[in-house]
């Protein structure tokens, strides 16, 4: 060890080696020295000369990896004692934090002042950026690179490496797979972006999927005092991070795909992942509600069997990371000799948490990775048959028949919460029994009921008057049954078309009301229906404007309007929140705030919601 150093890296082997590897390469490139070890290749005699070396240097990176501390309650552990050194000498220690890493609870006091140095937690995506910001809390500053040595070649060797150059690109290039040419080149690299972006949305849907089985798991464990009200907030938060992964953001582009037909990757099986990253999400989803359904007080299956089934799940989980590994090495086979590919390799998978893939585990042999695949699969087949014979088939009937009736609500316009409390009113907490296999079904068949005979009662008639029309359009959006209002709308306004101006405008902005619910979330409000006699327009409103606010306070309907309104001095300004379509004239409404002068003319109103709010 003759070379002078001013950085030393310190990692633990397991799960800290490639993002030390790649540190040190960085760090060499940009002119620094370096010490790098390679920790399977230690010795005693070794391990004292890296204390030399330690004391050289000025700089002291410690990759902090997930567990990568567990091992330092033992007094010999030589991460352990390189950080002790160290400490000691008031090195300038510089943690980097990988993903998943946590600091044990307790840490021998040798070593516990690790805890307040200030670190850089690692960022794949914004490399160039994370370097720049470790240069800023480096000590030590690049040498310049040495210059480069005159090497005198005799004329013989000159002829030599003229005549052998051609031979060896000629071998190189045989031996060459792909890519070839700077197309080739831009096909791989925009195929390895497209899979980097797919295996991001797939580890953080893998993240939350893994949050719900912990809190489960925690639950459980404190299942006495514990508060299964605020497991399920958790859950729902959780689901709601997973429905909101917009996966449109790693579709494949068309010039990709038209790209790939003529080349040696499989068009399909790349398309595909993007599939299997939607259908993983949904699945996703699908557990964590099977989860919360079994944890719920009413289940009949006791903790110990729950607690089983939780780590069949983790299981599966485990089985499908797996999968992905596999499926996304077998697509790259085809890259050969490819910086991008390197990069992929040591820079992006590092950072993976959940799913299992590593370039010290990639392999080249197609069958051995399809052969893994089916593994996967028929493991996970043989893990969800052991959940089925702990739960029973009756049990996962009436969950699923919970689930397709809170669906069917939601599909009709109520929100979640919603929908799970009219089924939870409707039918009390269904319980996990085979007897009430039936009393599942009879809800169903009640609910089915109810809405049939509000369909009936009040099926919308061209003999009805416009506001008989008006006040069943609102009667069926009370009981979420969009669809009839619609067509309650449709009536009315071939009525009024003749005799009502404004009739075909305002019909219009009705239904688009109507069929932005789900997005909304709002049923209520003031339609603007027209304008005062003589007035062809309003200063501020539109035909169709729906009112939802007025100074901040919300208005449900016109009894509250008019309230709000008395209490604003005549010669005031107002301010109002109206639905409106959007500019882009696609259907959707925005919420848009108008000041409305104490001047201005007055408009006719309909409300847009029979319920009486509170």
């Amino acid at each position: 060890m003759n070379e002078k150093y001013d950085i030393f890296i310190s990692y633990r082997r397991n799960g800290g080696d490639s993002t030390a590897k790649i540190l040190h390469d960085k760090l060499q490139t940009l002119g620094y020295h370096v010490f790098f070890d390679i920790e399977s290749l230690r010795s005693g005699d070794f391990n004292k000369a890296l204390y030399s070396v330690i004391d050289e240097c000025r700089d002291f990176i410690l990759v902090l990896s997930p567990g990568c501390l567990d091992r330092c309650e033992d007094e010999n552990d030589w991460v352990r004692l390189e950080i002790e050194y160290a400490l000691a000498k008031n090195l300038n220690i510089i943690p980097i934090i990988l993903r998943g890493f946590c600091f044990p609870e307790q840490l021998p006091q040798s070593i516990d002042a690790l805890r307040y140095k200030n670190g850089i937690e690692s960022n794949y995506q914004f490399f160039d950026a994370f370097i720049k910001k470790l240069q800023d809390f480096l000590v030590s500053s690049p040498s310049s690179p040495p210059p480069r040595k005159r090497i005198a070649l005799s004329m013989m060797t000159i002829v030599l490496l003229l005549i052998l150059i051609p031979v060896i690109l000629l071998i190189v290039s045989g031996n060459r797979n792909y890519p070839r040419t700077n197309k080739e080149q831009n096909v791989t690299r925009n195929l390895l972006y497209y899979v980097q972006t797919n295996l991001q949305q797939l580890e953080q849907a893998s993240e939350y999927l893994d949050k719900s089985y912990q809190a489960c798991e925690e639950y459980l464990a404190h299942i006495g005092t514990a508060s299964h009200s605020s497991l399920l907030a958790e859950l729902d938060q959780n689901k709601q991070t997973l429905e909101e992964i917009d996966t449109d953001n790693s579709l494949m582009s068309d010039d990709l795909q038209a790209e790939l037909k003529n080349s040696p990757f499989n068009a399909a099986d790349a398309a595909a992942m993007h599939d299997y990253l939607n259908t993983f999400i949904e699945s996703c989803i699908d557990n964590i509600n099977y989860i919360e359904f079994i944890t719920e007080d009413s289940s009949v299956i006791d903790t110990k069997n729950t607690e089983k089934i939780l780590g069949y799940y983790r299981d599966i989980l485990s089985e499908e990371l797996n999968y992905i590994s596999c499926n996304t090495n077998q697509l790259l086979l085809a890259i050969e000799n490819e910086h991008a590919l390197e990069t992929f390799k040591f820079t992006f998978l590092p950072e993976l948490y959940y799913i299992p893939l590593k370039a010290s585990d990639w392999r080249y042999d197609e069958k051995s990775l399809e052969s893994d695949e089916d593994k996967c699969w028929n493991a996970i087949e043989k893990i969800q048959n052991k959940i089925n014979s702990l739960t029973g088939d009756h049990n996962l009937a009436l969950m699923q028949i919970k689930w397709q009736l809170i669906q069917s609500l939601t599909d009709k316009g109520a929100s979640s919460q919603e929908a799970e409390q009219m089924v939870e009113s409707l039918s009390g907490k269904i319980q996990l029994v085979a007897q009430e296999e039936l009393a599942v079904e009879e809800l169903k068949k009640e609910l089915d009921e109810k809405y049939d005979e509000a369909r009936k009662k009040f099926a919308p008639s061209k003999d009805d008057d416009l506001g008989i029309l008006w006040g069943k359009m609102l009667r069926f959006l009370n009981l979420s049954l969009n669809d009839e209002a619609i067509k309650c709308i449709d009536i009315y306004r071939e009525k009024a078309r003749s005799e009502d101006e404004y009739a075909v405008e305002y019909c219009a902005a009705a239904v688009r009301f109507i069929k932005n619910i789900s997005k909304t979330g709002i049923n209520y409000g003031l339609m603007v229906v027209g304008y005062e006699p003589d007035a062809l327009h309003h200063e501020q409103y539109q035909i169709g404007d729906i009112i939802i606010a007025v100074n901040g306070n919300p208005c449900h309907n016109y009894e509250e309007y008019k309230k709000i309104k008395d209490g604003i001095p005549s010669d005031q300004n107002f301010s109002v929140i109206v639905l409106r379509e959007s500019d882009e004239k696609n259907g959707n409404l925005e919420q848009i705030e108008l000041v409305i002068p104490a001047s201005a003319s007055k408009v006719l109103l309909s409300e847009m919601t029979e319920k009486t709010y509170e």
